[in-house]
């Protein structure tokens, strides 16, 4: 990753797009995984929530077409 991704200028002010490590203070980012929020220096990892997906039809259906 380039410094040039974790920074994003609006309206003429630098503003960073990512968390910052709440052990190792200013200047060190978390790295955001899929599932995960991570810093490379100390370790330290927070989980994302995660948001249920409402279940797909797709089995509905299936079932539909073994019972006919």
């Amino acid at each position: 990753m380039q410094k040039r991704e974790i920074y994003v200028i609006e309206s003429d002010k630098l503003v960073r797009t990512r968390r910052f490590c709440p052990r190792c203070g200013p200047g060190v980012f978390l790295a955001e995984h899929g599932d995960r929020l991570t810093c490379g220096r100390c370790h330290y990892s927070e989980t994302k929530k995660v948001t249920s997906k409402p279940a797909s039809k797709e089995p509905e259906k299936a079932a539909q077409k073994s019972k006919a």
